[in-house]
């Protein structure tokens, strides 16, 4: 039980829902430019596309069934396409952990299944490959789902 005597003195209560500060000023000093977190996060994906489409020619290249060791997939190792993307796979790798450091994974992951649209779409695109009437579905269902998860992303991402 509390009991307040007139020893006691009064004590203002500020609220703290507001900031002090009532400008338009950024919450925080994020990296701009190249360490952009979303520009890391675009680079990400950018680098997973092309490392698929890199694997995917490598492998094509160098495909030889009769070899014993065809099964493994081994024997993509020996095209320089191969080696490039993994290069990009080591590259998108790290711009994704860049990213997971400024962006919650709640937020990075939904945006960065863009790359569910945008392997199809290059295979289509570069490697001449056909997009049955069913996947074209299942890409609009992608870009609706991505469109739903956009706009409250936004928002968290404006009191971050």
């Amino acid at each position: 039980m509390f009991v307040f005597t007139s020893s006691q003195r009064s004590r203002t209560v500020r609220d703290v829902s507001t900031p002090l500060d009532m400008t338009n000023q950024p919450k925080r000093n994020g990296p701009s430019g190249f360490g952009n977190p979303w520009l890391q996060l675009a680079l990400s994906v950018l680098c997973v596309l092309v490392s698929e489409l890199l694997l995917k020619r490598g492998a094509n290249d160098i495909a030889n069934p009769s070899s014993a060791w065809s099964w493994t997939g081994i024997n993509g190792l020996a095209s320089p396409l191969v080696w490039l993307g993994i290069a990009f796979v080591i590259a998108s790798f790290l711009s994704w952990l860049y990213v997971l450091k400024y962006i919650p994974l709640t937020i990075a992951f939904p945006l960065s299944r863009v790359v569910d649209i945008l392997v199809p779409l290059g295979c289509w695109i570069f490697l001449r490959e056909s997009i049955s009437t069913l996947r074209w579905c299942g890409i609009a269902l992608v870009v609706i789902g991505l469109a739903l998860v956009a706009k409250p992303i936004a928002q968290i991402e404006e009191r971050l």
